[in-house]
């Protein structure tokens, strides 16, 4: 029986079906180790999720349920309510016993990390692991602790004001702006 040269109605989902488990196992393949299955309890780069196979990525099957760091949906579990687990870097434990940032993360009740109620931070006192100083004097990130008025750390102002120093030449050469009141 000769078979047919372009996918029929019967075979195609076939095909998608092969194409999809050999892309997933491909990408599988490819993944860093972290978590506790390797030595040192290696974290994942740039937020990636660390599942509960031991596997870097993004998407349920790492981010989901046993997810062990990184951006874990849901958060991943600390505090009391967790054998007094902590949080990822830069991460507090709320009164409930979820990591994450902001007020109901690090505000009143928090376990550990950077708690505010544990840290008020200025200029002299700066936030740990670069976190951003707000104008009000609490740790944290986005644009709310990062932007105007921000005192410190990670600031979007002060990344943008050394980028208007910088310029580029037509030669790929880069030289630095030094305005009048210098």
């Amino acid at each position: 029986m000769k078979m047919p040269a372009t996918p029929t109605a019967a075979t195609l989902p076939l095909l998608v079906m092969v194409a999809a488990l050999t892309l997933a196992l491909a990408q599988h393949a490819a993944a860093q180790q972290c978590g506790s299955q390797v030595e040192g309890n290696t974290l994942c780069p740039n937020n990636l999720c660390c599942s509960k196979w031991g596997y870097c990525g993004l998407g349920a099957a790492y981010c989901g349920d046993g997810c062990q760091s990184g951006a874990c949906c849901p958060n991943k579990r600390c505090g009391r309510q967790a054998g007094n687990a902590t949080c990822d870097a830069n991460q507090c434990c709320s009164q409930h016993g979820y990591c994450g940032f902001g007020v109901e993360y690090c505000g009143a009740g928090c376990q550990n990390g950077g708690c505010w109620a544990d840290r008020y931070c200025s200029k002299e006192n700066p936030c740990p692991n670069n976190l951003c100083c707000s104008r009000w004097g609490a740790c944290g990130l986005g644009p709310e602790y990062c932007g105007d008025g921000c005192q410190g750390g990670a600031c979007c102002q002060a990344a943008s004001v050394a980028m208007a120093d910088i310029i580029v030449n037509h030669d790929d050469t880069t030289s630095h702006h030094h305005s009048a009141a210098e």
